[in-house]
């Protein structure tokens, strides 16, 4: 245990709040993907072809740039840790 409070304390805060930073982007992601899953979680309603394929499209749109935010935010997290554990060994 006390070896654990010596590395919070050697953890420059600056780190935290990057890693903070990427936790509320991370987070900001959640009513989103609550409109995607509901759209793919939905087969009760009836089709209409127009309608599914602009649903669809935007579907695709909002994954595809939720991917590339998460992309960059796993590794600018992996960045942040790695400089967190090479501080730890200096």
């Amino acid at each position: 245990m006390k070896n654990s409070a010596i590395c919070i304390k050697t953890v420059p805060y600056q780190e935290i709040l990057n890693l903070c930073d990427s936790l509320e982007r991370l987070e900001s992601w959640k009513e989103p993907l609550v409109v995607l899953e509901k759209y793919f979680t939905n087969p009760t309603t009836p089709i209409n072809k127009k309608q599914v394929a602009k649903h669809y499209y935007a579907s695709a749109k909002l994954f595809e740039t939720f991917n590339q935010e998460y992309e960059l935010l796993i590794a600018e997290s992996q960045k942040q840790l790695a400089t967190i554990i090479q501080n730890q060994k200096i």
